[in-house]
């Protein structure tokens, strides 16, 4: 009893020392195996705020990307819709110009009023189109369908006729960064579709029975909504070059943020296996000296 208790005080600081080194050894294989200092906010002290900010900078600069990018996607798919429109257009006024360059009989001018009728409500259509469960020409009244032409009725061809148009005038938004908010889009009363829906209009309402100064009438008609048409899609390719610009911007931050939160939270990996291994050693080392003091007798001292 006496040589266990001569040895005690020794064997309990040497105990305590190894059960230290376990316990940063502990620590250091989570570090190595998260690639993080601590999951716990508090043992960064007083880096703990600069890691939230950071962290809350991150995650507020990804929600405005994603909002740009969803904004890019509409904008793409309103372009090839516009594409469409576009080809609707310059088909109508390819029949327009036929029937100013020859002496149509009765059916060729009730086949031209069908073709009016037909593209008038393809026309619509296209303009209803929705994307993601939102109606795109609607401007920001993206639940409410943007075209009516059930009681489509145009008193005074000369006149813009937008008494179709279900929507709203303001269009819709992308907020893509706190102090920037992108407008898009285009809405269904652009006069690009409202001199084409009359110009359409012209000749269906006509049953066929028309002469030459509707012909010209829905022609100049025609002509100034494809070029209305032009400029629509020139503004579509603005919105989309704007809103990626916004993007590019948000990822460099999203880099310059993550870069320094991996200077407060993260660990080199490789130092940390260097000094690991060295907490190894120590610990054998440790556990060596405790099994040779336990061997101690009093004989030991006395020689």
């Amino acid at each position: 009893m006496a040589m266990r208790v001569a040895t005690f005080a020794l064997n309990d600081r040497m105990l305590s020392a190894s059960l230290q080194t376990q316990s940063r050894m502990a620590e250091m294989q989570m570090q190595q195996a998260s690639g993080i200092k601590s999951n716990a906010l508090g043992e960064y002290g007083a880096s703990g705020k600069v890691l939230i900010d950071l962290e809350i900078s991150l995650a507020r600069s990804q929600t405005y990307t994603a909002s740009a990018q969803e904004a890019s996607s509409r904008v793409a798919v309103m372009y090839g819709i516009m594409d469409t429109v576009n080809e609707l257009l310059s088909n109508f006024r390819v029949a327009l110009a036929g029937i100013k360059s020859v002496n149509s009989d009765a059916e060729t001018r009730a086949s031209l009023a069908n073709n009016a009728s037909f593209t008038m409500t393809e026309l619509g259509a296209l303009l209803n189109s929705q994307y993601e469960g939102r109606y795109l020409f609607g401007g920001s009244a993206t639940t409410t369908l943007p075209v009516d032409l059930a009681n489509y009725t145009l008193a005074d061809p000369t006149q813009p006729y937008t008494d179709y148009y279900m929507g709203n005038d303001a269009l819709a938004s992308a907020q893509v960064s706190a102090e920037q908010s992108v407008s898009y889009g285009v809405a269904a009363s652009d006069p690009a579709f409202e001199k084409a829906f009359r110009a359409l209009s012209i000749i269906a309402d006509t049953n066929g029975v028309f002469g030459a100064t509707t012909v010209d009438d829905s022609l100049n008609l025609i002509m100034g909504a494809i070029n209305n048409a032009a400029g629509v899609q020139g503004t579509l390719s603005l919105n989309a070059a704007a809103l990626e610009r916004s993007v590019r911007r948000e990822e460099d931050f999203q880099e310059m943020f993550k870069a320094d939160l991996s200077g407060v939270r993260d660990v080199d990996v490789t130092q940390v296996a260097v000094r690991l291994t060295s907490y190894e050693m120590q610990l054998q080392a440790s556990f060596a000296t405790m099994a040779k003091v336990s061997n101690l007798s009093l004989l030991d001292y006395l020689r």
